[in-house]
Parts: structure tokens; C-alpha cells; sequence
């Protein structure tokens, strides 16, 4: 390791530079500004902090990745506010996410501070890679009433990837499944404190695939050794492991229900339900439906502003109800013989459009 220290005193400003193979560190200090500049190349981190003495207002500036340029741009903004004003320069996969409910709790990678810390969120760069991570963020902001520019952000989508949904249905009050996400690039060292939070067996959940593929059961710490080693480059959130009693799906038109099935698992060492991997649909009257099923249901729909919605619940052993999933563009059984289904597609659309003639 070699250290180089510089002194000027007309300036008072001091030099650290540090060249270890695994971190280097930046100090600045300036008296009269009373700022100081950390900036750490860590492997596993990247942040750029300057701070003030006093903490008044402080500002967050999220970008893709931390170069020169942008270290530069942190470093001006922040020397030409007030003196007791705070800036903090980090990347989008340093935002950890702990979903509890209507309890969302995100921080940021190895330092002490929470999004609620700041008054004010600028997304400098996002790039194609974080847009969806972006937009779930912005839908957070916004509910904890932090602002945020661009608030174009919030409506990016439609649909966003599960991330973005699972924290909307999360806000919306609805009982969603204990979660984490975490970027790929930290799982592996995050893997302790997502087993603290969930406990093992926990579900890890592909962000990008549907209809049960890329749904794992995370059995072991080693597991995630497979998970890392077989999807290096995937999104994943993680949730608590509800050994179910039953699966269901409702079909949600509007605000009523089309129709009600319990899923059957085709193998019994299978634990995912999905009738795109083998499961057996059975359909149940309509008027068997729970008024807590329906009033879940139909409120996950609206959550995510989607009209005609499958919506997947599970009741575990304790009886208690958990929302799995809000399904845009359904899966549905083509046979009038076997499912209601069709039939309620054509009398909601014959009701709709006898709104749009009567206007």
C-alpha cells in the first residue's frame, strides 16, 4: 500500500490518497465551506458523499454508475448550496429494499442513510438497465411525499416488472408477502441478512419471466452459490415461504369476479402451483367466493389499474389470506364446457360497451 499525503495551508486542504488493491479513498476538506468529499472504489461499492456540519436539507443524485464527470457534478452542486445543506452521490444498485407490508424500507448499501433521510431525489442517469428499478422508486417517493425529479419516473411502464407492482400492491394495503430485493451484484453478500429477514426455505422470484418460471425454493445458504452461478446477470426478490393449504385465482372484471378456481398441484414434491407447469385448475361457484378473497381481490386490481386481472391468493395453514400476484392478460381455459370464464369475458364487454353507447 502506498499513502501520499499533501498539505497547503493557504488552502487547508488536505490529500489522502490511498492505492490498496481493494479500496481507495479520496478525502477534501475545505474550512472555509466546512465540506468533506469521501469517495470510495470499493468492489463492492461506489459512493460519492459530501456532507455539511450541520444536517438542515439534504439532497440524494442516483445514477447508473460513478465516474469523474459525475463525481464532479456532485462535488460543484454541493459547494454552491447553502453550508448546511447535504449531498449524496450513489448508484442505483446500492438501494436495498425491505418490503414488510405497507412498511417499505429502503436504504442505501453500506452507509447509515434511509431514503427518508432526503428531502429531495434527483435521478441524474438511470440508463436502460435501472429504468424499472427507477419507476418502483418513484412510486415510493411519491407515497412518502419525497420530492423527485423527473416525476416522469412514476410512470414509467405500464406494467414496470414485479418489483414495481409488488411495491404497489404493498402500499395499497394489501397483504402482500414479507419480501427483499437487493441487487444482483450484492445476493451473494446480502444472503446472510435475507435468511435473517425471511428465513429459510424462502422464495427467490425471476423479475422478468412469468407463469412460474424462474421461481425458486432457497432451501440452504448454498443455494444461492446455483442461483448466482446459473442466472449471474437476473433480478430476483426474495419472500417468506408460506407452506399453502390452497391456491387460488380470480378472475377480476371490473369489480366483480368472473370467476373462482383452486389450483391442484400435478406433483406433489412441486411447490409452485402453476397450471403452466402442470397444476389442475378446479372451478368453484362464483357465489362460494369469500367477501375477504373478493375485497382483496378486486382492490389488488385497481392498485395496478388493470380491468380484466387473474389474481393469485393463497390461504395457508393459519387460514390467513396472502396476495401472490396481480396477472395482466390472464391465462384462461378456452373450454365454456369446463370454465365460466369466456362466458363472463362476453357479458363484461357487452356491459361495457353498452357504457361506452350510453355516453
Amino acid at each position: 500500500m502506498k499513502k501520499l499525503l499533501i498539505s497547503n495551508d493557504s488552502k487547508k486542504q488536505a490529500l489522502l490518497n490511498s492505492n490498496d488493491s481493494k479500496k481507495q479513498a479520496l478525502l477534501i476538506s475545505n474550512d472555509s465551506k466546512k465540506q468533506a468529499l469521501l469517495i470510495s472504489n470499493d468492489s463492492k461499492k461506489q459512493a460519492l458523499l459530501i456532507s455539511n456540519d450541520s444536517k438542515k436539507q439534504a439532497l440524494l443524485i442516483l445514477v447508473d454508475k460513478i465516474g469523474q464527470k459525475k463525481e464532479f457534478f456532485t462535488e460543484y452542486i454541493a459547494r454552491n448550496l447553502p453550508k448546511d445543506n447535504k449531498v449524496v452521490l450513489a448508484r442505483f444498485s446500492d438501494l436495498i429494499f425491505t418490503i414488510e407490508g405497507e412498511k417499505i424500507e429502503i436504504n442505501i448499501d453500506e452507509t447509515d442513510y434511509k431514503i427518508q433521510d432526503f428531502d429531495l431525489v434527483y435521478f441524474r442517469r438511470a440508463g436502460n438497465i435501472f429504468l424499472s428499478l427507477a419507476g418502483t422508486l418513484a412510486i415510493c417517493l411519491d407515497h412518502f411525499q419525497i420530492r423527485f425529479f423527473d416525476t416522469a419516473f412514476k410512470n414509467i411502464g405500464p406494467a414496470g416488472d414485479k418489483l414495481t407492482s409488488y411495491i404497489r400492491l404493498s402500499l395499497a394495503g394489501l397483504p402482500t408477502i414479507p419480501a427483499y430485493f437487493c441487487w444482483h451484484t450484492k445476493i451473494e453478500e446480502k444472503k446472510e441478512t435475507i435468511i435473517d429477514k425471511l428465513g429459510l426455505p424462502l422464495v427467490a422470484k425471476q423479475l422478468s419471466l412469468q407463469r412460474g418460471k424462474g421461481v425458486f425454493l432457497i432451501k440452504k445458504i448454498d443455494d444461492f452459490k446455483l442461483l448466482n452461478k446459473n442466472f449471474p446477470e437476473c433480478e430476483f426478490l426474495f419472500q417468506r415461504f408460506y407452506p399453502g393449504k390452497n391456491e387460488y385465482r380470480l378472475l377480476v372484471l371490473g369489480e366483480a369476479i368472473g370467476s373462482f378456481e383452486k389450483k391442484i398441484k400435478g406433483n406433489p414434491e412441486e411447490f409452485r402451483v402453476n397450471v403452466a407447469l402442470g397444476a389442475k385448475e378446479e372451478f368453484i361457484d362464483i357465489k362460494k367466493v369469500s367477501q375477504g378473497m373478493k375485497e382483496i381481490a378486486v382492490k389488488a386490481a385497481k392498485a395496478l389499474d388493470v380491468q380484466i386481472a387473474g389474481v393469485d391468493l393463497l390461504v395457508d395453514k393459519k387460514g390467513q389470506i396472502w396476495l401472490l400476484e396481480v396477472n395482466r392478460g390472464p391465462g384462461l381455459t378456452y373450454d365454456p364446457q369446463i370454465s365460466p370464464e369466456l362466458k363472463s369475458l362476453a357479458s363484461f364487454f357487452k356491459q361495457e360497451l353498452n357504457k361506452t353507447h350510453a355516453k
